[in-house]
C-alpha cells in the first residue's frame, strides 16, 4: 500500500445559506452585471477595473453589506472590493450600493482564498479587512 500526499486547502467559511428574499434576487439579476466580479482565473487589473487609480481595500465576509456600503460612502476616495459567500447578504449590499448610488465597490460572491490568491496581483491591495468572522 502506497501513502499518498494528501492537501485539504484551508476552509474559510461554513455556507449556510439562507432564503432571498425578492428585492435581494432582483438585485442579483439587475446589479450584479455591473457591480459583480465573476468566478474565474483571470488576474484582474484594479485600477481597469474600478477606471481610476485610487486606493485598494479589500473586505472579506462582509454580512449584509451596511457597514462596507458606509465606508464606500465615506471614504469617494478609495475603491472597495466586498466578498462574501452568503448570496442574500450580497443581494442586500447590491441593494445598499444601488440606494446609496455608490460607484467605488464591487463584489465577490464566493472563496476570498482562491480570489486572493488566484486574481489579485502582488502588492496591488491598500487594506484588507476582516471584521468580527462567524466563530465556526
Amino acid at each position: 500500500m502506497t501513502e499518498k500526499a494528501f492537501h485539504r486547502p484551508i476552509r474559510s467559511f461554513v455556507k449556510r445559506e439562507g432564503r432571498l428574499t425578492s428585492a435581494q434576487q432582483k438585485a442579483l439579476d439587475t446589479l450584479w452585471p455591473k457591480f459583480g466580479i465573476e468566478s474565474d482565473d483571470k488576474v484582474i487589473n484594479l485600477t481597469q477595473l474600478f477606471h481610476r487609480s485610487a486606493a485598494k481595500v479589500i473586505e472579506i465576509g462582509f454580512g449584509n453589506g451596511s457597514a462596507l456600503a458606509t465606508m464606500a460612502q465615506q471614504q469617494p476616495e478609495s475603491d472597495f472590493i466586498g466578498i462574501e459567500v452568503h448570496r442574500p447578504g450580497v443581494g442586500q449590499l447590491l441593494n445598499h450600493i444601488e440606494a446609496m448610488q455608490l460607484s467605488n465597490i464591487r463584489v465577490v460572491c464566493g472563496d476570498a482564498v482562491p480570489f486572493l490568491q488566484q486574481r489579485i496581483e502582488d502588492n496591488s491591495l491598500d487594506k484588507v479587512q476582516l471584521f468580527f468572522p462567524d466563530p465556526w
